[in-house]
C-alpha cells in the first residue's frame, strides 16, 4: 500500500535562474514535465506565453560526437557533470566550434578521400573484368542501341534483382563478387532506360556513371595507375584518421568533459523545453514526489531566489479531471511484485497498492499448488540462469525465486521430491492422503483472501468519504457480514456440526436483514448518515445483491484449484514414475529409465510450473482484486539522466 504522495509544482521566475533548477531535477530524476495549459487556466494569461519546443543542445551534442567518430572511437557514456554559472549557451557553442572546427574540416576531406576511392575501386574492377575485350566504358556509354549501367549491390539484392530482371528487358552480366556485394553490368534498350533505373533504384544498386570511369582511365597500364592511386588514398585517408586520434588523446579529458556538461543541458532543457514565456519570465511545472519537495525548496532557495515556488493541491487537481501519476515505493521483496499488479493494471492515484499482499498470497498460493522439493529447486535454479542471460527480467526473476523457495517449504511439509513421497516425512500431511484437510485449507484461504479484499474495499470507501457503501453495501461491512455468515452455515452443514434451531434461525434472520439493508443502501445513506447524492433504484440494487452473493460462492469455490492443483501435481509426477519404472526391465532400460525420468520432471516444471502460475495470476486478478480494485493509474515518468530512447535513470545510478 505505497502509492508515494505527488506534489504539482511550478517555478517562475528568470532564465537565469531556471537551468540551474531545472539541471537539479535532472540530476535527482524526480520530475515529470507538466503541460502549462494544465496549470494556466487564464485564457488571457494562457495566449501570452511562448513555449520553447527546440532543444539547442541536440546539434552541439552531435558536433562533438564527430570528435570520437573521426577518430574511430565509440561516443563515451555520459557522467553527470558540474555545471558553473558562465557556462552559457553561447559559451558552449563557441567551445564546441573550437573543438570541431579543424575535426570537421578533416572529415569533409576523409569523406571526399573516401568517394574518390570507391570510384577508383570501381574503375579498377571494371578495367580487370573488361579486360581483353574491345569494350571500355567510353564506348558502352556512347552506345546507341544500348545503355549500359555499372556498379554494386549486395548479394541479398543481387538475388532479388535476378528474380525481377527475368521479366524486364535487360540483360545482367555479373563481373566479380567483393565482400558481400556483386559487380553487374547490366544492359537494356534505350526506350527502357528509365524504368530499368527504378528497378536498380529499388534492390539498393549503386551506379557508378561510365563516364566518370572513364575519366579515371589514363597511361598505358590504367590498371596498375588506378592500383597506385588507391594506394595514395588509403594512406592519406589513414593518415586523417591517426590525426584525428592523436587529437583526441591529447585532449580527452577537455572533450569529454565539455560532452558530459552538454549532455547535461541537453537533459535540463528537455525540462525547459516544456516551459512558457511570458514578458521575461519563465513558468515551469511539473509532478513531483512529495518526499522530494523540502529538498527542491531548498535548492531553489539558495540558487535561485528570484525564482517563486507555488505547489498545487492534488485534490483539487484530482477533481478537475485531470490524472495524477502513479509512483510506487515498496521495500526490495514487494517492489518484484509491482509488476505483477502492473500486469493487471497501475493502480491510480491515491488507490491501494496490493503489491505487499500480492507478494504474500502469491507465493502462498504457488506453493500450495506446487509443492516440491525437486522442482522447486530446479524452478529457483533456472530462474537464475535465465535472469544472469537476459531472458527473464530481474524483478520476474525474484518473483520465481520467492515462489520456488515456497515450492520447497511445501514440499518438505508434504514430504516430496521430485514427486517421490518416503524420501523425508511429511510435516504437515500428504495430499493424496489427506484430500479433506487440503480441501478445507483451500477453502479457508479463499474465505481469508476474499474477506480481505472487502475490507480493503470498505477503506476505500472510507478515503472516498462514501461511508453509505462502506457500511451498508454488499462489498462493504453489510457484505462481509453476510459473507461471514453464509460460510459459518455451510462450514456447519458441510461438517454436520451441531447447532441449536434458535442459532440457526437467527443466523437466517441476519442474512434476511443483512440482504434487505444492502437492496435498500442508498436510502439508508440519505436518512441515516444524511448523505446527499443520487443513489441508484432498489432495483438495481436488488440486481446487484444477487451478483454479490452469486460471486460470493463463485470466488470462493475457485479457491478449490489450490487443492485440485496440488493433487494434479503429485498425480504427474507418479505418472513419470510409474512410466519410468515400465521400461526398466528391457534391454538398456536403466538408460531409458533416467531419460523418462529427466525428461518427465522438466516437463512438469516447465508445464504444470506455467499452469499454476497462470492460476495464481487468475486468483489474484479475479477473486481478490475484483473486490476492490480498479487500477487504470499512468505512471510518473520523470526526466532522468538517460535519454528517452533508453531506460530514463537518475543520476545517481549511473
Amino acid at each position: 500500500m505505497a502509492v508515494m504522495k505527488m506534489v504539482a509544482l511550478t517555478m517562475v521566475g528568470p532564465q537565469s535562474e531556471m537551468e540551474p533548477v531545472a539541471r537539479e531535477m535532472v540530476l535527482t530524476g524526480g520530475f515529470q514535465p507538466m503541460p502549462l495549459d494544465i496549470i494556466v487556466n487564464d485564457r488571457s494569461l494562457r495566449s501570452k506565453l511562448t513555449t520553447e519546443t527546440t532543444n539547442p543542445y541536440d546539434e552541439l551534442l552531435a558536433k562533438i560526437s564527430t570528435v570520437w567518430k573521426a577518430a574511430s572511437e565509440p561516443v563515451p557514456e555520459p557522467q553527470p557533470a558540474g555545471i558553473t554559472k558562465d557556462f552559457t549557451l553561447s559559451r558552449a557553442r563557441m567551445q564546441v566550434e573550437q573543438a570541431s572546427k579543424r575535426l570537421r574540416v578533416w572529415d569533409q576531406r576523409r569523406h571526399a578521400l573516401i568517394e574518390e576511392e570507391e570510384l577508383l575501386q570501381a574503375a579498377r574492377i571494371f578495367v580487370d573484368a573488361l579486360a581483353g575485350t574491345r569494350f571500355g566504358p567510353k564506348e558502352l556509354a556512347d552506345q546507341l542501341f544500348v545503355k549500359a549501367f555499372f556498379g554494386r549491390l549486395s548479394n541479398e539484392n543481387y538475388q532479388r534483382l535476378q528474380e525481377s530482371g527475368a521479366e524486364s528487358p535487360i540483360i545482367i552480366n555479373e563481373l566479380t563478387a567483393t565482400e558481400g556485394n556483386t559487380w553487374l553490368l547490366v544492359l537494356t534498350a534505350p526506350g527502357f532506360e528509365e524504368s530499368t533505373r527504378k528497378l536498380l533504384e529499388a534492390v539498393y544498386f549503386r551506379d557508378f556513371p561510365l563516364q566518370d570511369i572513364a575519366g579515371q582511365l589514363s597511361g598505358e597500364d590504367p590498371s596498375a595507375d588506378l592500383e597506385k592511386r588507391i594506394s595514395n588514398r588509403q594512406r592519406a585517408i589513414r593518415g586523417l584518421a591517426k590525426a584525428a586520434k592523436d587529437m583526441l588523446s591529447e585532449h580527452r579529458a577537455d572533450y569529454e568533459l565539455l560532452f558530459n556538461r552538454l549532455y547535461t543541458m541537453q537533459r535540463v532543457y528537455d525540462i525547459c523545453k516544456g516551459r512558457g514565456e511570458v514578458s521575461g519570465m519563465y513558468v515551469l511545472s511539473g509532478w513531483i514526489p512529495a518526499d522530494t519537495y523540502a529538498d527542491i525548496s531548498k535548492t531553489i532557495a539558495e540558487e535561485a531566489p528570484m525564482t517563486m515556488l507555488m505547489a498545487e493541491d492534488t485534490r483539487e487537481i484530482a477533481c478537475s479531471g485531470i490524472r495524477i501519476p502513479t509512483k510506487l515505493k515498496n521495500n526490495a521483496l514487494f517492489r518484484s511484485f509491482q509488476d505483477i499488479v502492473a500486469m493487471y493494471s497501475l493502480p491510480s492515484y491515491g488507490e491501494i497498492d496490493p503489491s505487499s499482499i500480492v507478494a504474500i498470497t502469491f507465493i502462498l498460493f504457488f506453493g500450495l499448488m506446487f509443492g516440491d522439493v525437486g522442482h522447486g529447486i530446479m524452478i529457483f535454479l533456472g530462474s537464475m540462469l535465465m535472469v544472469k542471460r537476459g531472458i527473464m527480467r530481474r524483478s520476474l526473476g525474484t518473483v520465481m525465486k520467492m515462489a520456488s523457495l515456497s515450492s520447497i517449504f511445501f514440499g518438505i511439509m508434504y514430504g516430496s521430491i521430485f514427486g517421490i513421497e518416503g524420501i523425508i516425512p511429511e510435516l504437515w500431511l500428504k495430499p493424496m492422503d489427506d484430500v479433506t484437510t487440503l480441501l478445507a485449507v483451500s477453502i479457508g484461504i479463499g474465505v481469508f483472501t476474499i474477506s480481505i479484499g472487502l475490507v480493503l474495499n470498505m477503506i476505500k470507501q472510507y478515503r472516498a468519504r462514501d461511508f453509505g457503501r462502506l457500511l451498508f453495501d454488499g462489498q462493504g461491512l453489510a457484505g462481509l457480514v453476510l459473507y461471514w455468515t453464509l460460510c459459518a452455515l455451510g462450514m456447519i452443514y458441510i461438517t454436520g456440526s451441531p447447532v441449536s434451531e434458535m442459532t440457526a434461525n437467527l443466523m437466517w434472520l441476519g442474512i434476511g436483514v443483512l440482504i434487505v439493508v444492502m437492496i435498500l443502501r442508498d436510502v439508508l445513506a440519505r436518512y441515516l448518515l444524511r448523505q446527499k447524492g443520487e443513489g441508484e433504484s432498489v432495483v438495481l440494487n436488488f440486481f446487484e445483491i444477487m451478483h454479490s452473493l452469486m460471486s460470493f460462492v463463485s470466488n470462493t469455490a475457485s479457491f478449490v484449484r489450490l487443492a485440485a492443483f496440488a493433487l494434479n501435481h503429485v498425480g504427474l509426477s507418479l505418472a513419470v514414475i510409474m512410466l519410468a519404472e515400465m521400461v526398466h526391465s528391457l534391454p538398456g532400460g536403466i538408460v531409458m529409465k533416467g531419460i523418462i525420468l529427466v525428461i518427465g520432471n522438466i516437463i512438469i516444471v516447465c508445464l504444470e510450473g506455467l499452469i499454476v502460475f497462470i492460476q495464481t495470476l487468475r486468483l489474484e486478478y479475479y477473486e481478490f482484486f475484483g473486490k476492490f480494485y480498479k487500477g487504470g493509474g499512468s505512471a510518473f515518468k520523470p526526466v532522468g539522466w538517460k535519454r528517452e530512447s533508453g531506460k530514463p535513470s537518475s543520476a545517481k545510478g549511473v
